[in-house]
């Protein structure tokens, strides 16, 4: 019960100080092969809290997303018949967007596996065991906090002197919000490395969403349960290369390779061979994900 109460202070209190948005910048390390140590990489990731919602998403895909977009819109403005862009992506790994609705924390995760693209509907409720242990964290005053999710078990560091029940991720529901999070075997670490009160000219995710819509590039995606995604990227998995195959059973269509190796592959079952093989590998190192109940059997 007094769980509860503290939450519903710090729910109100949140919604007072979220009236006109507030930025938390994130250092995420993750390890994306769990056989290599020196698989570790790092992003800065944007929690922006709002009155009824907050985003998650990485800082560089969405400045890709922002040059792309308006790439599109000036392009569709002189050439709209003839249309091209490039897209940074090997300078980011978080391809993805959370979005949480307040007060249900509803959430809609924005992914995609290879061409697939979906939007996951759930709202997880986590499970926290709030323990009497504290510390500075970032000159903040934190409290431990443990919870299983996903397949992991993680120990998170909250501080009420934000009082914001929200935090990276997915994860929320304690009286303040997470300053530090990871996992047990620390292959996955969130760390609060900064934090701004918004003000109108910075941008969030609508304004993104905003530039899809004038560019008629919207994010198109499948709505479907984390069951039916698990199922999807299982499928993946086994065949990595089913898009492939579907393209090219197509009779209207012909493709050309190049390989990293610079060798060009022109009939049908080289094309295949090789996307098996090289989709396999990835799937093979790519193999130590957040939500590891979501990516393995």
């Amino acid at each position: 019960m007094k769980l509860n109460f503290s939450l519903i202070l710090a729910f109100l209190t949140f919604l007072n100080l979220s009236a006109q948005g507030n930025r938390f910048t994130y250092e995420y390390q993750f390890r994306i092969d769990s056989t290599k140590t020196d698989s570790l990489k790092k992003e800065f990731t944007n929690l922006d809290i709002f009155p009824t919602k907050s985003y998650f998403y990485g800082q560089a895909k969405f400045a890709s997303d922002s040059i792309m977009n308006n790439s599109i819109i000036q392009q569709r403005k002189s050439t709209p018949n003839s249309i091209s862009y490039s897209s940074t992506t090997d300078e980011w790994n978080i391809s993805y967007l959370i979005e949480k609705s307040y007060p249900s924390f509803k959430t809609t995760w924005l992914t995609n596996i290879e061409e697939t693209n979906m939007i996951v509907e759930e709202t997880p409720v986590l499970k926290w065991q709030i323990l009497p242990e504290t510390q500075k964290i970032e000159n903040y005053n934190c409290q431990k906090a443990t919870a299983n999710f996903g397949g992991r078990i993680w120990e998170a560091w909250f501080s009420k002197d934000l009082p914001f029940p929200d935090g990276p991720y997915k994860f929320h529901g304690l009286p303040g919000l997470i300053v530090k999070l990871e996992d047990k075997t620390k292959s996955h670490q969130f760390l609060l490395k900064g934090s701004k009160k918004l003000k109108a000219d910075d941008h969030s995710w609508e304004y993104i969403s905003a530039l899809e819509k004038e560019a008629k590039n919207e994010f198109q995606g499948v709505k479907v349960s984390p069951a039916q995604y698990k199922k999807l990227f299982m499928a993946y998995k086994n065949d990595p290369a089913k898009d492939i195959k579907l393209d090219l059973a197509n009779p209207n269509n012909s493709m050309t390779v190049t390989t990293e190796s610079g060798t060009k592959l022109a009939s049908n079952a080289e094309i295949i061979k090789y996307f098996e093989e090289s989709l396999a590998q990835k799937y093979k190192t790519i193999n130590n994900q957040l939500e590891l109940n979501l990516h393995r059997k």
